[in-house]
């Protein structure tokens, strides 16, 4: 069974929910884009009137949870990567799809993996917000590379934060350290960690089962000397990934420049990496919070052109090189990728 990778949060620093005048604004734009087009009559008909005819910014939003990204393996377990407000919406999904489709057959007892890349607040603020942790019969196990993950876990419980003490709290809670150079097994597959460039440092994460490799590198400041050279650690890190998420919350000038050793990386380095490590696919991720949807589809158009402006002047000097990465996707809130 093939993996499935849903994002159920994308942005980076801090929540960006559109307001009212933004879904005015779009309402407003739509209604231009279409003038003078015959709309369909049967509501099938116009959302596919609306696929057709509307670009992406005008007809939908990347959302504005904060980071959280599932791993769907096919079997009873969960699978999760970092805890920001994106993670209550996956809980949601969650209890109304069990409530629908349980059946006497499913186990009591229910497994969340939950990966956390660091312990900033944008990565871990979804957690009070994640109803398992205050059911009995679910099992939540917190894995981090950090020494610190259970206290940093307790203290968003903590008053005057949140009303609900930790103690509380009646699932099944472990903590597990994952160390760099040392992959552990998880639902069936093989997790290995690597420490990252970010404040306070961060841990990305390689999956890999039957074949199949899954990585997530989010919140990672690539250097332009470090990263372009031939040994980067980072490039055996995303070798041959099917889909790698990656941190693409700058423009290169900021990330060089005006906002150098703030933790982050652009969507030019994103498509220089994956294309040296062969990277199949990969997610533009950690949207900057003051970035609108045109704005972030504008990055994504200047990605593409990049990756194949890349390829032409690197990849053609051999005769028959596959291209890399194949395709550049913008990730968004409700984004579903097979791999």
């Amino acid at each position: 069974m093939p993996m499935t990778v849903r994002f159920w949060g994308t942005r980076g620093s801090l929540p960006a929910p559109l307001t009212a005048a933004q879904v005015r604004d779009k309402v407003l734009h739509a209604l231009e884009a279409t003038r003078g087009l015959a709309l369909p009559a049967t509501k099938p008909e116009l959302a596919a009137f609306i696929e057709q005819h509307l670009a992406f910014p005008l007809r939908a939003t990347c959302g504005g949870n904060t980071a959280c990204v599932q791993l769907e393996l096919g079997g009873a377990e969960y699978i999760l990567f970092d805890a920001g407000t994106g993670l209550r919406d996956f809980a949601h999904h969650h209890r109304v799809t069990r409530a629908r489709y349980t059946r006497p057959s499913m186990p009591s007892l229910t497994t969340f993996h939950l990966f956390l890349s660091h312990l900033h607040w944008d990565h871990v603020q979804g957690l009070p917000f994640f109803y398992p942790l205050f059911f009995p019969d679910h099992r939540v196990i917190i894995y981090g590379g950090h020494e610190n993950i259970e206290e940093a876990v307790r203290q968003q419980f903590s008053t005057p934060s949140f009303p609900v003490p930790y103690d509380t709290l009646k699932a099944k809670i472990e903590y597990r350290r994952i160390v760099p150079g040392e992959p552990i097994e998880v639902a069936g597959m093989r997790v290995s960690a690597a420490a990252q460039n970010h404040p306070g440092g961060s841990f990305g994460y390689r999956c890999e089962r039957d074949g199949c490799i899954f990585v997530y590198s989010t919140d990672c400041e690539h250097k332009q000397a470090a990263a372009r050279a031939p040994d980067y650690p980072l490039l055996d890190f995303y070798a041959d990934a099917d889909l790698l998420v990656f941190d693409a919350m700058y423009s290169l000038a900021e990330a060089s420049y005006s906002k150098a050793d703030w933790g982050h990386s652009s969507n030019i380095q994103g498509v220089e990496l994956a294309a040296r490590a062969r990277v199949k696919r990969v997610a533009l991720f950690h949207h900057d919070p003051h970035q609108g949807d045109a704005e972030l589809e504008a990055v994504l158009f200047n990605s593409r052109m990049y990756a194949e402006m890349f390829y032409q002047d690197n990849g053609r000097k051999i005769p028959g090189t596959p291209k890399y990465p194949a395709e550049v996707l913008l990730a968004y809130d409700g984004l579903e990728v097979e791999i």
